[in-house]
């Protein structure tokens, strides 16, 4: 049974001890981004934390520019003439800086017990699918077959949209018959493979537009030999390439 680093996570949207900055009135910190949760904040200064009776949240300020900014209000005057200032906190979807709003990260994640966590089976084929479309062909030094050209067709003018979902049809193809074939050339070999996590049946590829007429959505709805119907969504937009959803 092959097992693989899950590396599409739910995005906690926390920060770590990011560097605050101390205002001139010595009492307001500055920090990057909005809190979501004050039960989830902590303040440090100078390596000792402090109660949460020592500071209040503020959710946001506006200057002369209407630029908002976000602080940590403290009770009492900071005395210190440069204090090392840290917060943890929990932002919000809409400025989180790690998963940029799409709710999904592209990290480790650690099991309480500290292993990694993993991926087998159905979630496997899932993410091996993802992998060999998404993969810009070349991209990966030891696997340079592995992937498509999906993602160089960032930048293409959407003159006849049916040629461009033909392009992407053909890529999928592509990429699904090379994970096909590498699967098989791995149970040539007699490797012990679960039927979840081999390739059964490619059901359907759509490609359709958006509202937007420069994004389109992929989506690749397939079995596994166990049975089991999978699916998997990606968002190609003319200048980017955005969130990814897989269902099992």
């Amino acid at each position: 049974m092959s097992q693989d680093i899950k590396i599409q996570n739910k995005c906690d949207h926390y920060i770590n001890w990011e560097k605050g900055v101390l205002q001139k009135d010595k009492k307001s910190i500055l920090i990057g981004y909005p809190i979501a949760s004050t039960l989830s904040t902590e303040l440090r200064i100078n390596d000792v934390i402090r109660k949460k009776t020592d500071f209040i949240v503020v959710t946001s300020r506006k200057d002369y520019s209407l630029e908002t900014y976000f602080y940590i209000v403290m009770k009492n005057k900071i005395k210190d003439y440069r204090p090392l200032i840290e917060v943890k906190y929990t932002t919000d979807v809409l400025h989180c800086p790690k998963c940029l709003g799409v709710k999904v990260l592209d990290d480790l994640v650690y099991k309480q017990d500290g292993d990694i966590l993993l991926v087998e089976k159905e979630y496997l084929l899932l993410q091996l699918v993802e992998k060999y479309i998404i993969t810009r062909v070349g991209s990966n030094v030891y696997h340079n077959w592995m992937g498509t050209g999906i993602i160089d067709l960032v930048g293409t003018s959407i003159i006849d949209i049916d040629v461009i979902r033909n392009r992407i049809l053909n890529q999928v193809n592509s990429g699904i018959e090379k994970l096909r074939n590498v699967q098989r050339q791995l149970q040539s070999t007699r490797r012990e493979m679960t039927p979840g996590e081999l390739f059964g049946e490619l059901i359907s590829v759509e490609v359709e537009q958006a509202e937007d007429p420069t994004i389109l959505l992929v989506t690749v709805v397939f079995t596994a030999q166990s049975g089991k119907s999978l699916e998997f969504s990606q968002y190609v937009e003319l200048t980017n390439i955005r969130e990814r959803r897989s269902a099992v």
